[in-house]
């Protein structure tokens, strides 16, 4: 390699990865931030000038949060919610997936662009019938009224999502195991899902966060701090006169742990499911 193509190839690499390096630096560093901030007793977190790493690192917050505001009970709250969700919306729209990718049927054009309108409601427009509805189904300060609320809202969504997923999939795999003997719904849970398990799995992964992070209606519907989710847990600390940065920090961190867990088992398959119904088979 001559010094002019070394060169070259030095400018090359600095325009390719310079810009990479910046953009990875300004995602990681809000992350970095809420760590750090966490680790700080209330007196340094205000404390200037602004200290990039604390003096003295401190686990007080987190240790507060489980001992005195009983912040496992609100994880598992939110885990409840979060879990029930994802395999209610994802089965319920592997079904309504198939069957509106698959079939034509009389009203098929009515109820999609039903379900479409529903993505276009601001959540403030429903929060009144839906607590109504909530009061008398006997579901306010229930759990399963978030439950209810996050399957109904997350699952048109989700369904289109799957109807792309099933467009790319060819029927000769579904006709040819129901030749093999399989029945319709046999065909689907043994065919096709192991085909689109990527697929499935993005779709999850969708509804999952949405769940996680269901803040309005969960201040609606629950009043209980018992029944506290993580999103109205957090907002415990912004009071009318101040807010408590190096508890909310942790909270943040604690909240942010299971689902960097869980993309971090399911980033393989989900690289591969956000765009399997991008492009038709």
């Amino acid at each position: 390699m001559t010094k002019r193509e070394a060169k070259d190839l030095g400018w090359r690499c600095l325009t390719l990865y310079l810009p990479l390096i910046l953009f990875l630096i300004g995602t990681l560093f809000p992350f970095y931030w809420i760590v750090n901030t966490s680790l700080k007793d209330s007196v340094e977190v205000l404390s200037l000038p602004i200290k990039y790493w604390p003096d003295n690192p401190t686990l007080s917050n987190y240790f507060y949060l489980f001992e005195k505001m009983g912040f496992g009970s609100n994880v598992a709250n939110t885990a409840f919610v979060a879990t029930l969700t994802t395999v209610l919306v994802t089965l319920l729209s592997l079904l309504s997936g198939y069957a509106m990718s698959r079939y034509r049927f009389y009203g098929k054009t009515f109820i999609y662009v039903l379900m479409l309108a529903t993505q276009m409601l601001p959540a403030v427009v429903l929060m009144i019938p839906l607590f109504q509805t909530m009061v008398k189904l006997h579901l306010i300060n229930s759990l399963w009224s978030l439950v209810l609320i996050c399957t109904c809202t997350n699952l048109p969504f989700c369904m289109f999502m799957m109807m792309g997923y099933y467009s790319s999939v060819p029927r000769e795999l579904e006709e040819a195991a129901q030749v093999d003997g399989c029945t319709l719904l046999g065909a689907v849970f043994r065919v096709l899902i192991p085909v689109m398990l990527p697929s499935i799995v993005a779709t999850g992964a969708y509804a999952f966060i949405n769940a996680w992070n269901v803040y309005v209606y969960a201040t609606a519907f629950i009043t209980d701090k018992a029944k506290y989710t993580l999103p109205l847990a957090l907002n415990v600390f912004q009071g009318e006169y101040g807010t408590d940065y190096g508890k909310l920090a942790a909270g943040c961190v604690i909240a942010l742990i299971p689902v960097v867990v869980i993309f971090a088992f399911i980033q393989k398959h989900l690289s591969g499911g956000a765009t399997s119904g991008a492009v038709k088979g």
